[in-house]
């Protein structure tokens, strides 16, 4: 058993040393084939790397160079809005004169709608929390019984309507969704008197007033918020009614504060 075994080996053995160039050869074409496959694909996958890394970096320098010249990815730094407002008035003047005399002019309260149509611009990169804003201002002084003129014999008579238009601009402070604000307002104002259900004239001035207030961002859209203001009437000259004993009636320097509550859109 073990002597055919040997002999089983021996010529195993003359067959290999007789092929031993074959096999070599064979051998090193398989090694070099086998290189060259690997040699392919690892050259293959560096060309789509490549490709790709390329065109990643094209895509990013083209990004960035739109977004500097603010052609992507950055916001109009205006908004056309709308703001509707409801307050109390309590207009006063204790420097008119009826019929030559000092008297006083004054309401217990009014209602007031107040409508503004304008824009704000808020721009971070140029400055920073700072936003601004001009509006077109539009308000109405309610009619109320309970007016008072000095001099007139009856008070529960006296009414004062009064209409004001004009522009409105602010300077606000950024802090996430809330904007305190100040600002100017100011234009023309019609007023119209009666007394004893007896018309004295409807008379145009001025008007002007600091106003203070705040904002508070709803959404991208909506915001709501609060506004101060304190109007000052001016050149309210030239009342008069002969039936009702008035000769001339001048309302000299009325001032009404007047708070609202306001609710806007920005488009």
């Amino acid at each position: 058993m073990k002597k055919n075994t040997i002999l089983k080996i021996g010529g195993l053995m003359k067959i290999i040393y007789k092929n031993i160039d074959k096999i070599i050869c064979v051998s090193i074409a398989m090694i070099i084939g086998l290189s060259y496959i690997n040699i392919y694909a690892d050259t293959d996958n560096d060309v789509v790397i490549n490709k790709d890394n390329d065109s990643s970096k094209s895509y990013d320098e083209q990004k960035k160079k739109l977004i500097e010249h603010n052609e992507i990815n950055k916001p109009k730094p205006y908004h056309l809005f709308v703001l509707g407002g409801f307050g109390t008035a309590f207009p006063y003047s204790g420097d008119s004169t009826l019929n030559g005399m000092t008297t006083d002019v004054a309401k217990n309260y009014s209602f007031v709608p107040v409508v503004q149509v304008g824009l704000l611009w808020y721009d971070p990169d140029r400055w920073k929390h700072l936003t601004f804003g001009i509006a077109f201002v539009g308000a109405f002084l309610g009619n109320q019984s309970l007016s008072y003129v000095q001099g007139l014999q009856q008070m529960d008579n006296n009414s004062i309507m009064g209409g004001f238009l004009g522009l409105a601009g602010i300077v606000g402070y950024v802090t996430g969704k809330f904007v305190p604000y100040v600002g100017v307002a100011g234009g023309g104002v019609v007023v119209s008197l009666e007394s004893n259900n007896i018309n004295l004239g409807s008379v145009w001035g001025s008007w002007y007033s600091p106003v203070v207030g705040f904002n508070y961002l709803i959404d991208k859209h909506w915001f709501t918020g609060a506004s101060l203001l304190w109007i000052f009437d001016q050149n309210l000259n030239g009342y008069h009614n002969t039936q009702a004993g008035i000769r001339s009636l001048n309302l000299n320097q009325v001032y009404e504060p007047l708070l609202t509550a306001n609710i806007g859109f920005m488009f």
